[in-house]
């Protein structure tokens, strides 16, 4: 297992983990909102980002997307999950940071309870505008 910075030309393989996960954990929104995103995912969203990769026997099983002190992305592939991965790269971002603010779906439970047991704090809770949901605002001070 190895975490390092993204390679430009993974931006299509990190795009359909984002997918994937993305339709697990999320099953509450329709998937196609997830199919519509995954252009903007690809052209504005990572580029802009400071990416990172969890890469296992040669396979990339995960990562995170970092935009200043906001944790944008955190997935790992479905097939990959429940190995430890998510909470290595949420290490591995709270060691370059000295505070983080991500946001998260209220009805993905599983996503807040890990994010609590990493240490962040519920802020805010507020609707996500884009898929009309409730999203948890939660920070994390190192």
């Amino acid at each position: 297992m190895m975490i390092r910075q993204a390679k430009q030309e993974e931006t299509r393989e990190i795009v359909d983990i984002w997918l994937e996960a993305s339709r697990l954990a999320h099953d509450f929104i329709p998937y196609e909102f997830w199919g519509s995103r995954a252009g903007e995912m690809e052209t504005i969203y990572l580029p802009s980002a400071e990416n990172y990769v969890v890469e296992s026997e040669g396979e990339l099983a995960g990562f995170l997307s970092l935009a200043d002190n906001y944790l944008a992305a955190l997935f790992i592939r479905p097939t990959q999950q429940g190995r430890g991965y998510g909470r290595q790269l949420l290490d591995f971002a709270k060691s370059r940071r000295d505070s983080l603010t991500l946001c998260v779906y209220a009805k993905n439970s599983r996503a807040v309870k890990f994010y609590q047991a990493a240490g962040f704090q519920i802020v805010e809770e507020r609707m996500e505008p884009l898929a009309g949901e409730s999203e948890m605002v939660m920070e994390w001070n190192g």
